[in-house]
């Protein structure tokens, strides 16, 4: 019989069993599960694939394929394997009791699957809201590019980018037409999440994995005061196979003058002093040159020596880069590390650049839900030198003297008119100059999966940035002219150091199976600051040391400034999915911002869009052809901060007085203070359809947008007698309006050859709508600004001038002052006289053209790939005064040279170019060409080695590649670059590379 203690005690020893059953079990369980170690293969249809990745949804473990495509990983009985890979659909396998799982992934066909960057995040394209444009990089990996922003020309709709041809220039960036009349508007960059204030130069085109163009309010009000101008987002490479990689690509090739103004010939050149002096009455000989040229002309003339000016200050221009990368990722460890060395010889002597950039982007997983990163880069841009002068080349005549007998540079080509011929080489002999640009950029971040709440994410981000310039400059003593010293040094040092401290908290959840969420918030602030000094000395007592001795000068001066801009942030976004099919999403982000006043320090800028997947809907499956349609719309607000600090502060400014012997400092005010000033906004809507038909064959975008902008910041010029001479204050209102296409296309897909296309169009109409509301005319309309050249309902960058309407010939009726072989002009009123308030006009825009497209032709056919990308830019002008016969005041009978567009003569009656006597001084017009332009941008030819070669080499890959860059360009444009109108009159460069890329 059980006693009662007894029962007590066993009862006690049950519940020890229970409690400690309780927890071994599950320690049981998931120690079982635990060892199943399952293994297998993943392929496509063409065998084994390298580089997927493997893990365990809602876990911390991840493998990856190796080049087999084997993989093995720890996994519970109870989890399931994802397996994803670029350009793949992913998969997802139950494990259950399998050791063994084997996967065939499907390539997908359409670009809905992609992930893009849409800022603070990634999204694929199907759930994408605004407006958002991916360069493909794949594209431009075969092309001699050392600045990422050569990607960007005539391949993205809405986006203009030109540059100067000059090694080293970043050119500029201009996304759906210009808003601002003052401020800036260059688009802001984001380097890995991070705002980027460096040059582009200093990234190198290599180490990008991605780059996305934020072009509507709903896409970039996230980034709010500093995204009025579209946003660029730049995504640096990630370590992709468990196996390290490393990767070299490299190239070689040699440029030339793609395009050569027309100087005169040395034959035209003596019929140019001949007809001005029978124009003007001056005796002169045919058979004599000495009667019509100098006596150095003359003498060259007669030994003939002849020379052609730009080829006096050409060089072979050439172009190598080499860059080497490893990288990786394991189940905890992410890493990727470049070096990259690139020099550039441009086509003018001495202006070449050299550059070393180096990375590593590591990340680690410390636990299943804590992760710390970097994303570090350097880079040292080298542009020493000092080029020799295009503008004064192209005025010297083609029988100078350049060289003395011991090789060095004459001072003046023809001496007997030294203000007419100074040589374009002796500033590039006698000077020296060290120009070095660095910049250390570092991003550290932490991300943090909440445990225990699924798809809760935090994370921190810590940017600085050093950046910092040494320019020094020195010209030494011509030791030809000992009786002058014009010897002369400085060294101008600048420093910037911008720091970025953002909190961002994401969570993502579903709420059954038709709602989903993904809300982000942040909160962050960023200063941005830099300093510089500059130390000069003039006539040096000696220059050996250069800018080393600035003390040895008899004349010193020293200067040095600082400024520095700080902010605050927050941001909220709602992204919602109803169904998967109807897309919403809502952004406000609040700034403030230092360089405003008092009264304005911070805005709000909010945003809102909407997108339906139309194809989802039942009525749609019919329509067996439509694969994929959608419809999104949005409205929101950006803002412009693009000023310098301090505008709307009065300020003073200091200079030094002289009273005979002695000086004093002054200090006078300068600046009158704005309390009201603020932002620009920018208000946007836009519309577009996204679509793929017939079987993912054609895909593409057409969308619609109208962007106004208001508050404009404008450096407003004011009455003198308030002893200022302008106010920086908000006024008008700015318009841009524009279609954008974007059409891709496989034309042909057979086994061994395909064919596609992708096409990109925009047109812009830009319009100043508003200026300073005033009518002081009385005629019923708000007056223009002749002054700066702002009209109302006109493009903000127009030409106003009078109307050409071709040259007076004998014979004709002549006005005052007029000859035959003097340009005519319309007379606008018809009261019988040209005057500048009555006659002139609109004559065309400048700044960006009507329309932009750009075609590019991919083809493969085995192992080889052809791709043929064709630029335009059209309906658009620029001034071309060379046409003027007193180009920079050279009188034509002085030994000067000139572009070669031909002239008036009684026998040669031209309707279109006057004769040489006419000065466009008189009315003081400009001549103007067409800008429009198609060309043969980039051409390369690649070949990639077959897997059996590979195979047996172990190498991951080898490419061999061939390219062609500005190979043809169709225009009337008489200058060098129709796309580039600078007034240094920079050539393009027409270059052939040869390259391979090799990876293993």
């Amino acid at each position: 019989m059980m006693t009662i203690s007894k029962f007590l005690w066993l009862l006690r020893s049950q519940r020890v069993f229970c409690l400690c059953l309780a927890l071994v079990l599950p320690m049981a369980t998931a120690f079982a599960q635990g060892q199943l170690t399952v293994s297998g293969v993943v392929s496509d249809n063409n065998g084994p694939l390298e580089g997927v990745s493997v893990e365990v949804k809602r876990g911390a473990v991840r493998t990856v394929t190796d080049a087999t495509g084997q993989y093995r990983i720890q996994a519970n009985s109870g989890d399931t394997l994802v397996f994803r890979n670029v350009g793949y659909t992913t998969q997802e396998v139950a494990v259950g009791q399998n050791e063994t799982i084997n996967v065939l992934l499907m390539a997908s066909t359409s670009s809905l699957d992609e992930v893009v960057v849409v800022g603070y995040g990634t999204q694929s394209r199907r759930n994408v809201t605004g407006s958002v444009s991916k360069v493909d990089m794949a594209e431009t990996e075969n092309l001699p590019n050392t600045n990422v922003t050569q990607a960007l020309r005539g391949r993205v709709a809405g986006v203009q980018f030109t540059d100067n041809g000059r090694p080293g220039q970043n050119g500029t960036i201009l996304v759906r037409g210009p808003r601002s009349l003052s401020a800036g508007n260059n688009p802001l960059i984001i380097l890995d999440g991070i705002f980027f204030n460096g040059s582009m130069i200093d990234i190198n085109p290599n180490d990008i994995e991605s780059m996305e163009i934020l072009k509507d309010a709903s896409a970039a009000a996230i980034y709010g005061s500093r995204a009025a101008n579209g946003v660029i987002l730049i995504t640096s490479k990630r370590g992709k196979t468990e196996k390290p990689q490393i990767n070299l690509n490299t190239f070689y090739g040699l440029s030339d003058w793609a395009a050569r103004m027309q100087l005169l010939t040395p034959e035209r050149y003596l019929e140019k002093s001949m007809e001005i002096r029978r124009l003007r009455g001056i005796p002169f000989d045919p058979d004599n040159v000495s009667t019509y040229l100098t006596l150095t002309e003359a003498e060259n003339y007669q030994n003939g020596h002849i020379i052609d000016p730009f080829d006096m200050i050409a060089q072979q221009g050439r172009i190598f880069s080499t860059d080497v990368s490893l990288s990786g990722n394991t189940a905890r460890t992410n890493y990727y590390i470049s070096a990259s060395m690139a020099r550039e010889h441009g086509l003018i002597k001495d202006d070449n650049l050299r550059r070393m950039a180096f990375r590593v982007n590591l990340e680690n997983k410390i636990t299943d839900w804590l992760t710390i990163g970097t994303n570090t880069m350097f880079s040292e841009n080298d542009q020493s030198g000092v080029p020799a002068s295009i503008s004064l080349a192209s005025r010297q005549s083609p029988y100078g003297t350049w060289f003395r007998e011991d090789g060095s540079p004459t001072q003046f080509t023809v001496p007997e008119d030294q203000g007419a011929s100074a040589n374009p080489l002796r500033n590039n002999f006698l000077s020296e100059n060290a120009n070095f640009r660095n910049n250390l950029f570092a991003n550290f971040y932490t991300l943090i999966n909440v445990p225990q709440i699924e798809g809760l994410k935090f994370r921190v981000n810590y940017s600085t940035n050093y950046r910092w310039i040494r320019d020094y400059q020195a010209t030494r003593n011509d030791v030809h002219l000992p009786q002058a010293n014009t010897s002369s040094a400085s060294k101008r040092n600048w420093m910037a150091q911008d720091w970025v401290l953002e909190n961002i908290l994401d969570y993502q959840f579903k709420l059954d199976n038709d709602h989903a969420f993904d809300i982000t918030l942040m909160y962050g602030a960023n200063r941005d600051g830099h300093e510089t000094t500059t130390a000069s000395a003039d006539q040096l007592e000696f220059d050996a040391f250069g800018w080393d001795r600035l003390n040895v000068g008899e004349l010193q001066t020293v200067s040095s400034y600082a400024q520095e801009v700080t902010g605050i942030s927050s941001m909220a976004r709602l992204n919602y999915r109803f169904k998967e099919r109807y897309l919403f999403t809502l952004t406000a982000r609040r700034d403030g911002s230092s360089v405003f006043a008092a009264n304005n320090k911070y805005a709000t800028f909010p945003s809102a869009a909407f997108a339906w997947i139309v194809s989802d809907e039942g009525f749609m499956q019919r329509a067996d052809f439509v694969n994929f349609f959608k419809v999104r719309t949005s409205y929101g607000a950006v803002g412009n901060q693009a000023i310098s600090p301090y505008q709307s502060l009065s300020l003073s400014s200091i200079t030094r007085y002289v009273y005979g012997p002695e000086s004093a400092l002054g200090i006078y005010p300068s600046n009158i203070s704005n309390a009201d000033l603020k932002w620009e906004t920018t208000y946007t809507a836009n519309v577009a359809a996204d679509f793929e038909l017939f079987n993912n064959r054609i895909g593409g975008t057409v969308e619609w947008y109208n962007m106004d902008t208001r508050d404009l910041l404008v450096e407003r010029s004011i009455p003198i007698m308030t002893g200022y001479p302008f106010i920086w204050t908000n006024l008008g209102r700015v318009n841009n309006r524009g279609v954008e296409l974007t059409l891709n296309t496989v034309n042909i897909k057979k086994e061994k050859f395909e064919w596609n296309t992708n096409f990109v169009f925009s047109h812009n109409k830009n319009k100043i709508v508003s200026l300073y509301g005033s009518d002081a005319d009385g005629d019923g309309r708000e007056d223009d600004d002749i002054g700066n050249r702002w009209f109302i309902g006109q493009p903000i960058n127009v030409y106003y001038d009078f109307v050409f309407d071709g040259i007076y010939q004998e014979g004709d009726e002549l006005p005052a002052g007029s000859q035959p072989g003097f340009a005519r002009f319309r007379d606008l009123n018809g009261d019988g006289s040209i005057d500048a308030d009555n006659d002139r006009t609109i004559i065309g825009q400048g700044g960006q053209p009507r329309y932009r497209w750009g075609i590019t032709n991919n083809f493969r056919y085995n192992n080889f790939d052809l791709s043929i990308f064709i630029n335009a830019m059209q309906g658009w002008l620029g001034t071309f005064n060379d046409l003027d016969f007193y180009s920079n005041s050279i009188d034509p009978i002085r030994p000067g040279n000139m572009f070669d567009g031909g002239w008036w003569t009684p026998e040669n009656r031209s309707n279109t170019r006057p004769s040489l006597e006419y000065r466009r001084s008189t009315l003081g017009h400009n001549w103007y060409l067409s800008r429009n332009f198609i060309r043969v941008q980039d051409v390369s030819l690649s070949y990639r080695f077959p897997s059996a070669f590979l195979a047996k080499n172990r190498l991951a890959n080898l490419n061999v590649y061939v390219s062609g860059k500005n190979l043809l360009t169709f225009t009337d444009w008489l200058g060098t670059n129709p796309e580039s109108i600078s007034t240094d009159r920079y050539p393009i460069a027409r270059s052939y590379t040869l390259g391979f890329r090799l990876g293993f």
